[in-house]
């Protein structure tokens, strides 16, 4: 009985020591981020001469004492400050590297290169950041959980079914990236975020489906004819729709992340759109097509507009009574109201 009391006296001890005092909260994250650079650095450099078993010590305890103080910092507020997230991030990043020196230990060589591997390392890192970002109210870590989804289905399908080719991939980075942009959709009023994080995470799966057209090019490139590896129409305007509509959401919604991988992958298509096809350079279809959209929308804003028609006299009003002016609508609302205000006090004070 003593040695239990003493060993939760010891864990509380523990606990109060490793969490972070929000006053000091940036200081300990400015320290956390080199010290897992180096550790990664570690990992890297000198992965040829120490044992496994050395890193996965090394990776645990670092991930313990990093992840660890993300867990305990206290919640000032409905999300965690920047420090806190700052030190979430960098703990699953090790959790990840410490899962991958796991996976060597227990006999695994090249474990990133084994689907089966990677697919309860996917699970693990999944389910560990699906639970800190509801239990933290942490978005970023929800962004992590997506990514990491999208991983875990597609190194399931290769473990399980093991097709041959990129086009199952490709497919299944489709499929994910819209049951992620559905589940933005659904959270895009309760938790703004989230909403926002799970597109960013719909964007990069689109940009990974991209790039592994462009990786088949760079592996086939002919100098005669369209090469073997180039995207088809449909796969073509994918990548297009996705990009304007990830441009699109961050105009109307005021977001950067989407702009950013909305612009990349809209770079994406034309570059692999941009390439000549079987019958040599040709205007024909892509820039056409956009050449016309985009002449029929910038005309259609820029055509004269018609004066409406002034307000109809309030009920009542005698013919020389000025117009009365309309109620604000919600979005100048505020500046209405102050406009009005202002004019009021004008007016008394003439």
């Amino acid at each position: 009985m003593a040695d239990a009391h003493e060993l939760r006296g010891l864990a509380g001890r523990t606990r109060a020591i490793l969490t972070p005092h929000p006053h000091r909260g940036d200081l300990i994250a400015a320290g956390a981020v080199p010290l897992a650079l180096g550790v990664l650095l570690l990992n890297v450099r000198m992965g040829a001469t120490w044992g496994v078993g050395v890193f996965l010590v090394l990776n645990a305890l670092a991930c313990g004492l990093i992840l660890g103080m993300g867990l305990l910092a206290p919640l000032e507020g409905e999300q965690p400050r920047s420090y806190q997230q700052v030190l979430l991030l960098a703990g699953l990043l090790l959790g990840f590297i410490t899962l991958v020196r796991l996976a060597q230990v227990l006999g695994v060589h090249g474990p990133l290169t084994k689907a089966g591997t990677d697919t309860w390392i996917f699970l693990i890192v999944t389910v560990g950041s699906v639970w800190i970002a509801r239990t933290r109210r942490s978005a970023v870590c929800a962004l992590i959980a997506a990514l990491a989804g999208v991983g875990l289905v597609l190194s399931f399908v290769q473990w399980v079914f093991s097709p041959t080719g990129i086009e199952t991939a490709r497919w299944l980075l489709l499929v994910s990236a819209v049951v992620l942009v559905l589940g933005a959709l659904m959270r895009r009023d309760r938790q703004r975020r989230e909403s926002v994080y799970l597109i960013d995470a719909a964007g990069v799966a689109i940009v990974v489906l991209g790039l592994t057209f462009v990786g088949a090019l760079l592996g086939v490139l002919t100098f005669v004819g369209a090469p073997a590896g180039a995207p088809g129409s449909g796969w073509k305007l994918v990548l297009l729709a996705a990009g304007l509509g990830l441009v699109a959401y961050a105009g109307v919604d005021e977001e950067s992340g989407p702009a950013y991988l909305g612009a990349l992958i809209l770079l994406l298509f034309a570059l692999l759109a941009g390439l000549p096809g079987a019958g040599g350079a040709s205007v024909w279809f892509w820039p056409l097509a956009l050449l016309l959209i985009g002449a029929v929308a910038v005309g259609a804003g820029l055509r004269p507009r018609r004066e409406l028609p002034p307000e109809p006299p309030a009920p009542g009003a005698r013919p020389g009574d000025p117009p009365t002016e309309p109620l604000p609508g919600p979005g100048a609302a505020r500046g209405g109201l102050w406009a009005r205000s202002a004019r009021e006090r004008d007016d008394g004070g003439a």
